[in-house]
């Protein structure tokens, strides 16, 4: 094993268990609001706020590993019978989309975090303020746009070595 290809995979492995962290919060907060609301009549204060703070940080904090995996959605019509050096060939400007439209999200998040921390914006019921949450939305996004670009470079030595398309 390469010192990239173990630097990605434990990369990839850290970003698993930091996913994994707000998701099993929604299962445990989930569980615990629907029991407390139907045994004790009252519901967990908040509980839906949490659940969106934490959907929120799962979304993006697998980001970076969807776009590693190339699991973003794409339409292959074309390349059932085409040789692997033209499949790199399309995988180059699909990637470099991809890596443009994150870097749009990062920055509009970006923006968007600032305005919030200006405006001090924060949640109804807890009072949690939003602009970390935006802050760190966006960061992961720009995480996403570097895994785009490295799959870009992989794409284009992939053009000059056809012997196998990164996919």
């Amino acid at each position: 094993m390469t010192t990239r290809a173990f630097g990605f995979s434990y990369f990839a492995r850290v970003l698993g268990y930091v996913s994994a962290l707000p998701l099993a919060l929604i299962v445990v907060l989930t569980f615990s609001d629907v029991f407390a609301r139907y045994v004790f009549a009252h519901p967990i204060p908040g509980a839906s706020e949490i659940i969106q703070f934490a959907m929120a940080m799962a979304i993006f904090t697998a980001l970076p590993l969807v776009t590693q995996a190339g699991g973003h959605i794409t339409v292959d019509l074309f390349t059932s019978g085409v040789s692997n050096r033209r499949k790199a060939c399309l995988q180059v400007p699909a990637e470099l989309l991809s890596g443009v439209a994150l870097a749009f999200i990062a920055w509009r998040l970006w923006v968007q975090a600032g305005e919030y921390a200006g405006n001090n914006t924060a949640t109804i019921v807890l009072d949690l303020n939003m602009a970390p949450l935006a802050y760190a939305m966006s960061i992961f996004s720009a995480v996403s746009v570097v895994v785009a670009g490295v799959r870009t470079i992989e794409a284009m030595r992939a053009i000059a070595t056809p012997t196998e398309v990164p996919q």
